[in-house]
C-alpha cells in the first residue's frame, strides 16, 4: 500500500508540474514564448 501511495503522489507531482508549465507557456504572449523557446534551444531555430 505504501508503494502505491508513493507512486500516486509522484504521478500527481509530475502531472502538476507538467500542467503548470503548459499553463505558464499558454498564458504568456507569443513573443515571450518564442524568446523562451529560442533561449532553451538556440541551435534548432533558424535566424529570422
Amino acid at each position: 500500500m505504501l508503494t502505491a501511495l508513493k507512486t500516486s503522489v509522484a504521478w500527481q507531482v509530475a502531472s502538476g508540474f507538467i500542467l503548470g508549465t503548459v499553463g505558464l507557456v499558454a498564458l504568456q504572449p507569443a513573443e515571450a514564448t518564442h524568446a523562451m523557446v529560442h533561449r532553451i534551444t538556440p541551435h534548432t531555430h533558424a535566424a529570422r
